[in-house]
C-alpha cells in the first residue's frame, strides 16, 4: 500500500510541474496510463463494506393475538369453534368418534420495521398433551391461511393456494418450532397485515373412542391468550 502511495504521491508532482494548459489532472498521462482521477475514484470504493451495504440486522418477538376474534379452535369435520388452541381428537364426547380438531394463529405484523426480511421462526414452550396424539395422528402440520377474523365458518375453509407449509412437530417432549420465513415474507410482499396459520395433524383421528390432543396454554387449556406462541422476525434495516 505505500509503494501504491508513493507512487501516486510523484505522479501528482509530476502533473503539478508539466500538467496541462488548463490546470486539470485529469485525462490520460503522456505513457497512456489511466488517470488520476479515476485511480483516486477506485481507492475510494474500498471503503464499502457490507454492513454499509445491507443495513443492521434487527430482531422483534411478536406474539400470537390471544383473543377469540382473531384464532381459537374448530372441528375438522363440522362447523363450530372455542376459544383453547388444541390439535386432535375426540375433543368432547358429543363428537363423532375419530372426529378432529384444529387450531388458528394470527400475528400482527405491523409493528415490523421497513427493511430485508432475513428470518422468521415460530416457537412455544407451551405444549403438552392429553393421551399420545402424535403416536396415533402424527405430526403436528402448519399450513398458511389467511382470514380478515376467527369464526366457526374457518372449519373447511381452504389454505393458501401455493401457501407455505411445515411439520410443527412429532413428538410431546418437541421442540414446538418451525421456520416460518417464506410465510411471512409473502404476507409482506402483498401488504398482508398478518401472519397467520392453521395448525393439526397429519390424521384427524384414530378411532379409539380415546382422546388424543395436543394442547398448548399458559394457565387454562381453555383460556388463549398473548405470549402462548411467539413469532421471532429479524429483519435487516437500513
Amino acid at each position: 500500500m505505500w509503494i501504491r502511495f508513493a507512487a501516486l504521491t510523484a505522479a501528482l508532482l509530476l502533473l503539478a510541474a508539466c500538467g496541462d494548459d488548463d490546470g486539470t489532472t485529469g485525462g490520460t498521462t503522456p505513457d497512456g496510463s489511466v488517470s488520476l482521477d479515476m485511480e483516486a475514484q477506485d481507492l475510494g470504493g474500498e471503503d464499502l463494506g457490507p454492513e454499509d451495504a445491507g443495513g443492521t440486522p434487527m430482531t422483534v418477538v411478536l406474539t400470537n393475538a390471544g383473543t377469540i376474534a382473531m384464532e381459537g379452535h374448530t372441528p375438522r369435520g363440522f362447523q363450530g369453534q372455542g376459544n383453547g388452541l388444541f390439535a386432535g381428537d375426540n375433543l368432547n364426547p358429543a363428537f363423532p368418534d375419530g372426529d378432529g380438531v384444529q387450531f388458528f394463529l394470527s400475528f400482527d405484523l405491523s409493528t415490523l420495521p421497513a427493511g430485508t426480511l432475513e428470518s422468521a421462526t415460530l416457537r412455544t414452550d407451551n405444549g403438552s398433551v392429553s393421551g399420545s396424539p402424535y403416536a396415533d395422528l402424527g405430526a403436528l402440520e402448519l399450513e398458511e391461511i389467511r382470514y380478515a377474523s376467527f369464526s366457526s365458518a374457518l372449519w373447511n375453509a381452504p389454505v393458501v393456494d401455493g401457501g407455505f407449509s411445515c411439520v410443527f412437530a412429532t413428538s410431546t417432549e418437541g421442540p414446538f418450532t418451525c421456520d416460518v420465513t417464506p410465510l411471512v415474507a409473502s404476507s409482506r410482499a402483498d401488504e398482508y397485515g398478518f401472519a397467520q396459520m392453521r395448525l393439526r395433524h397429519e390424521r384427524a383421528g384414530d378411532n379409539d373412542g380415546s382422546q388424543d390432543l395436543a394442547l398448548f396454554f399458559l394457565t387454562d387449556s381453555n383460556t388463549n391468550e398473548p405470549g402462548i406462541f411467539e413469532l421471532e422476525v429479524v429483519v435487516r434495516v437500513p
